[in-house]
C-alpha cells in the first residue's frame, strides 16, 4: 500500500511583500481620496459657474425683452411722426370730398328738380365713398397692433401711400413724383403698414436730398423670386463712408433738429421683419436709389 501524500502546507508571504502591499493600498487610498476631493471641488466650481451663467442668461433675456420693447416704441414713434408729417395731406384728402358733399347738399335743399336731386345725391354718395376710403386707409396706417401678414400687391401699396403723400410733397420746392409699375402684379405676403412706413421714410428722404427740386421715381416690379420697390432721387448722393453708416440708429446727415437718424434703421428692421431687405446704390452728385426687396408669394 502506497504511503499517503502529506497536504501542502501554506507558506507565509515574505514580510517585505506584505509591507509592499500595505504601502500600495495606502497609496491607492490616498489617490482615491485626492481624486474625490478634486472631483468634489470641480463639481462645486461647475455649479458656481452654472449659477453665474444662469444669472447672466436671465439678465440677457431681460435686456433682450427691454430692447424689443424699445424697438416697438421706436416703430410706433416713427409711425406717429410720419402721420404728423402727413397731416396736411390727410386734411387735404378729407377736406375736398367734405366740401363737395356740403355743396351738393345745399343744392338739393334749393332744388325742386327731381333729376337734379338724383344727380346731386349720386355725387354725394360718390364723395362719401371716397371719404370712407381715405379714412379706412388712415386707420390702417395708424393701427398699433401686432404685425398682420396678408397678401398685398406692391403697385397698389405704392399708390395708396402716395395718396397721403402727394399733398405733403408740395412743401418741397419743385419736387415731382413719377410712378412706374411693372407689366404684371407683384404679389407678396407682408404687413403692408410696415412697408408703407419704410416707403414714407424713403420718399421723405428723397425729397429732402433735392433742395433745388427734382424727380422722385418709384418703380415696382419682379426680379427672380422677389418683388421690389425702387425709390430713385436726383439728389446729392452719398460717399462710401456715409453709405456704411446710413442704417445705423441715430446716424443722420441732416442739420440738427431736422432728423432723428432713426428713419432708415427702422426701415431696415421693418423690412427684415417681413423677410425682406433694403439696399442702396449711390454716388456723390449722382443721386441715390433705395431698393426694397421682398419674397414673392409662393
Amino acid at each position: 500500500m502506497a504511503p499517503r501524500k502529506k497536504k501542502a502546507e501554506c507558506t507565509p508571504a515574505p514580510p517585505n511583500h506584505v509591507r509592499d502591499l500595505e504601502i500600495a493600498l495606502e497609496e491607492e487610498k490616498s489617490l482615491s481620496s485626492a481624486r474625490n476631493f478634486l472631483l468634489e471641488s470641480n463639481i462645486k466650481e461647475l455649479n458656481d459657474v452654472y449659477t453665474i451663467l444662469n444669472d447672466k442668461l436671465k439678465a440677457l433675456r431681460l435686456r433682450d425683452e427691454r430692447i424689443k420693447g424699445f424697438e416697438a416704441q421706436l416703430v410706433r414713434a416713427n409711425k406717429l411722426s410720419a402721420l404728423g408729417e402727413l397731416a396736411g395731406s390727410i386734411a387735404h384728402e378729407i377736406k375736398n370730398p367734405l366740401i363737395s358733399i356740403q355743396g351738393f347738399a345745399k343744392r338739393i335743399s334749393k332744388s325742386d328738380d327731381i333729376e337734379k336731386v338724383r344727380r346731386y345725391s349720386y355725387f354725394i354718395d360718390q364723395e362719401a365713398g371716397r371719404l370712407t376710403n381715405v379714412l379706412l386707409k388712415l386707420l390702417d396706417f395708424s393701427r398699433m397692433d401686432e404685425p398682420k401678414m396678408e397678401e398685398t400687391e406692391l403697385g397698389s401699396l405704392v399708390d395708396d401711400t402716395l395718396l397721403f403723400m402727394e399733398h405733403h410733397l408740395t412743401r418741397f420746392k419743385n419736387v415731382q413724383v413719377d410712378i412706374v409699375h411693372g407689366s404684371e402684379p407683384v404679389k407678396v405676403v407682408i404687413d403692408k403698414i410696415h412697408i408703407q412706413q419704410a416707403l414714407v421714410n424713403l420718399i421723405n428722404n428723397a425729397a429732402q436730398a433735392m433742395p433745388n427740386g427734382g424727380m422722385i421715381r418709384i418703380t415696382t416690379g419682379i426680379e427672380n423670386t422677389f418683388g421690389f420697390i425702387d425709390v430713385l432721387d436726383e439728389g446729392t448722393g452719398m460717399d462710401e463712408e456715409t453709405i456704411e453708416k446710413i442704417f445705423d440708429p441715430f446716424f443722420t446727415t441732416k442739420p440738427k433738429g431736422e432728423g432723428t437718424g432713426l428713419g432708415l434703421s427702422l426701415s431696415k428692421r421693418l423690412l427684415e421683419t417681413n423677410r425682406g431687405t433694403i439696399s442702396v446704390k449711390t454716388k456723390p452728385g449722382e443721386g441715390s436709389t433705395f431698393r426694397l426687396l421682398i419674397p414673392l408669394k409662393t
